[in-house]
């Protein structure tokens, strides 16, 4: 076959983007990255030219991309002795991606017709903020990190049991109400999560805990929010939101006293605590 019969047989890059509904400029950037180069480039002109065979992988690509796969997937697949079976790989991985991020959006989606229903319906499950002095305190606490400052609930949930199951199997005294706080860890994104409740009689070191001495705070604001822990995210904020508002000056790691935590969470009672800046409000 001549070498003028090969180049009718193949497309221009503009023919080839048009047959895989995708554009130019992707083309050229698969080109870039070594995903799918082109068959034949003038070395005079620079013109792209695609053979034939080369629209398979290009559908591939475009399906991959369609169902939100990234190019590293796509190269996977491509790559692979067994397209298949990479395949099959590819999409279980996008399958389990998409679940994790209907299960969030669920979530916001929930916490959305929350706050759409407060407005309608004039629920408010906060009281006002008001500002008083904390009396120090001493706990037994336990701690976890929480990455990124993320999946706050669920680094709580590793720490609670175990810390619970301690403290009931050593006989000490301890005592409701449960208290949490937050502090940054410095030079990461990372918060520690600390988990307590009041230490009563003379307190004591042990395994599963630590004796935490929380001293006063001179001034902090304080606010109740009833209601599920799915909800207390946004509760802070609004919390936040209102100190702001009256032009006070955060002064330190905020506090959650868990006031009622019995029976169902639509129940609960949690004190918000702040503390602010001598002279705030």
């Amino acid at each position: 076959m001549s070498s003028s019969s090969v180049v009718s047989t193949m497309y221009t890059i503009g023919e080839f983007a048009a047959l895989g509904r995708v554009s130019v400029r992707m083309l050229r950037h698969y080109d870039a990255i070594g995903l799918l180069v082109p068959a034949d480039v003038d070395a005079r002109t620079g013109y792209r030219r695609y053979a034939p065979q080369q629209l398979a992988p290009l559908l591939r690509i475009a399906q991959l991309r369609d169902l939100g796969c990234g190019l590293d997937d796509a190269a996977e697949v491509l790559r692979s002795a067994d397209e298949r079976d990479a395949l099959r790989r590819v999409l279980e991985r996008r399958r389990a991606d998409l679940l994790a991020s209907l299960a969030v959006e669920s979530a916001r989606l929930a916490r959305v017709d929350e706050q759409l229903r407060d407005l309608e319906e004039g629920e408010h499950k906060m009281t006002t903020v008001t500002y008083r002095r904390l009396e120090p305190v001493t706990v037994y606490a336990a701690s976890g990190v929480a990455p990124g400052g993320e999946n706050i609930p669920a680094t709580i949930d590793s720490i609670l049991p175990p810390l619970q199951a301690a403290l009931e199997a050593s006989g000490v005294d301890y005592r409701e109400p449960g208290i949490f706080w937050y502090d940054a860890i410095e030079g990461t994104e990372d918060l520690r999560v600390w988990v307590s409740w009041i230490a009563g009689g003379d307190p004591v070191p042990g395994d599963g805990w630590e004796v935490v001495a929380l001293p006063g705070v001179e001034r902090a604001a304080v606010s109740e929010y009833r209601g599920e822990m799915a909800g207390i995210g946004e509760a802070w904020h609004r919390f936040m939101q209102d100190v702001v508002g009256d032009g006070a000056t955060f002064a330190g790691p905020c506090r959650e006293v868990y006031l009622q935590a019995d029976g169902p969470q639509s129940t609960w009672v949690t004190e918000l605590q702040q503390p602010v800046a001598s002279g705030s409000r």
